[in-house]
Order: structure tokens, then C-alpha cells, then sequence
């Protein structure tokens, strides 16, 4: 899938969920970005700016790389070999059942721990 599509695929999928910015005007008018704007990144046509990507993500309370996550491909943990790497590791099985819960958890209950969290490592 390109780019285009994915953005689009995503985009629809957001405002199809989103009761108030299911309509290309109501993102519009959100977001700042242009309806023409908007329509054209919903279908795939032309090309949309960072900024703009940024804008209607933060309508969404998201993030722009949302946006930009191909649905039908699965990323590995990491693309290097060494294990010496925290990010290269797999998680415990502690950490497991820690990522499981919080990817299960509601949206509104994962912000709020990632307040805490960030929180709680700027008093460290």
C-alpha cells in the first residue's frame, strides 16, 4: 500500500469512529486544515504537508505517525541483531503482561497513565 493509501485508510477509519469529526467539514474546521485538503487526503489524492498531517491528528488527540502506520504490515521488535540493546529485546514476562494490560486498557485510561508516568520520571 502507498503512502497515500495509508493515510487515507487510516484517516477514514478515525472519522468513521469519531462522532464529532465524521465529516470531512467538521475535521476541516477542527483541524484549520482546508475541506479541499482534508477531501484529498481522505481519497488518497495528492500530497498533504506535515503540518497538515500534525493538524488533523491533533483534532484527533493523536499523533501524526499514527497516521502513517500501514495497518496490514507487522513491524519487528527491531531490525538489528544485538541483544545488548534494550530496544532489541524482548520484554519479560512481566513487561508482557504490563504492555498487554495497557494496550487493552481504554484510550482515556492510557493517557492518564502516561501522565503519571511522564510525571513521575521528570521527578527522578
Amino acid at each position: 500500500m502507498d503512502i497515500a493509501s495509508v493515510i487515507a485508510h487510516n484517516l477514514s477509519a478515525w472519522m468513521s469512529g469519531s462522532a464529532s469529526l465524521g465529516t470531512i467539514k467538521a475535521l476541516s474546521k477542527a483541524s484549520g486544515v482546508g475541506f479541499g485538503t482534508v477531501r484529498r487526503a481522505r481519497n488518497a489524492d495528492g500530497n498533504i504537508t506535515v503540518q497538515n498531517l500534525e493538524a488533523i491528528a491533533r483534532a484527533f488527540k493523536r499523533h501524526a505517525i499514527d497516521l502513517l502506520n500501514d495497518p496490514s504490515t507487522t513491524y519487528p521488535i527491531s531490525a538489528t541483531t544485538t541483544n545488548d540493546i534494550p530496544a532489541a529485546c524482548e520484554p519479560s514476562p512481566d513487561e508482557s503482561e504490563l504492555l498487554q494490560g495497557f494496550r487493552l486498557a481504554p484510550r482515556e485510561a492510557r493517557e492518564i497513565l502516561l501522565d503519571v508516568a511522564g510525571r513521575y520520571a521528570n521527578t527522578k
